[in-house]
Formats: C-alpha cells, sequence, structure tokens
C-alpha cells in the first residue's frame, strides 16, 4: 500500500498522482459516469487531468484521493473533497467508481474518509446527485445523508433538464448512522 490518506475494511484512499491520469481518463469518459455524474459536453483527455491533477495537489482547498482495493492493490475510482470555507469545517464531496461499482467499495472509502473529515473537526459534508442517479442518491442515504434542497431544471443531459438533489450529513448524523 502507497501513502495511506485513510483506510476501511476492503480499501484504502490514497492522494491521487500523475500516474493515475490513464484510469482517470477512462472513468470520466464512462458513458454511465458522464450521464451520472458529469454532463455531455464533458470529455476527459489526459492533458486536461493532468492540469487538473496539478491543480489539485497544489490546492489548500482540494483533496483529491484515489479508491484503491487492499487486497490488488488496484485502484477502483476516485473520491475529491473541496472545502467551502477557510476553517476545513465545511466540504462539498465528489466520487466516481470505475468497473468495479455496485460492490460495496464507494461506501467503504466513503464511511472510511467521513470518518476521519469527521475526527479533523468537520462538521458538514454537502453532495449533490442529478435526480436519476438513484445509486448514489441511496448510498448517501445510507451514509447518513440527508436531502436538502432540490435544485429544479438544473441539469441538461443534452436531451431534458433534470433535478440535482442536495444531500448534507452533519457531524452527529454519521456518528448515529454508525
Amino acid at each position: 500500500m502507497s501513502q495511506v490518506f485513510c483506510e476501511g475494511q476492503e480499501v484504502y484512499l490514497r492522494t491521487v498522482r500523475l500516474a493515475d491520469i490513464g484510469l482517470i481518463v477512462k472513468w470520466k469518459n464512462d458513458p454511465l459516469v458522464q450521464r451520472m455524474a458529469l454532463g455531455p459536453d464533458v470529455v476527459a483527455t489526459p492533458s486536461s487531468e493532468r492540469r487538473d491533477i496539478k491543480r489539485a495537489l497544489n490546492s489548500e482547498a482540494e483533496v483529491y484521493l484515489i479508491i484503491t482495493l487492499k487486497e490488488a492493490d488496484q485502484p477502483v475510482g476516485y473520491v475529491r473533497v473541496n472545502w467551502m470555507d477557510a476553517s476545513h469545517r465545511f466540504a462539498w464531496l465528489r466520487f466516481t467508481m470505475g468497473a468495479e461499482r455496485g460492490k460495496g467499495y464507494c461506501k467503504d472509502a466513503l464511511r472510511s474518509l467521513f470518518s476521519y473529515l469527521l475526527s479533523q473537526g468537520v462538521h458538514r459534508i454537502e453532495a449533490e446527485a442529478y435526480e436519476f442517479n438513484t445509486a448514489s442518491i441511496g448510498l448517501l442515504e445510507s451514509l447518513g445523508f440527508k436531502p436538502e434542497g432540490l435544485k429544479r431544471s438544473a441539469h441538461f443531459d443534452g436531451k431534458e433538464y433534470a433535478d440535482i438533489v442536495v444531500l448534507g450529513l452533519l457531524q452527529e448524523e454519521f456518528l448515529a448512522s454508525k
């Protein structure tokens, strides 16, 4: 295992590296990921991801982590946290899984990350999902997130508009869901 940020039962999270560019490009260009998280106009390229990783690594306002299976030392997805405030008490969450989705690895990774963040004084974590991304909404709710609002017709997928569901998790809610 390399430079573990935090770890769950079956996965560990490590800081993204430039060597991850190929995987991230593959994950972001997956049609399901584009539909569920990114949108039709997003095309990841090696050069765009190189810039993004470099920016994230040099940023005080972001944590960019690779979800890695412990047993196989295999990257399977990523998690990003952007700080919404200078004191790092409010976080905005994004995550994507590759081909290993639906096997519980993302839940394991997020649970581990949330435990770490909340132990460091984070009070609130916020996430958003398109209304049709019921898998992500269900995952977040299973971790204690509560629906907080709806951004009506806020996403256009190239054919139609969809609502964006806003979810939030407070420190005490996560601790109660464990």
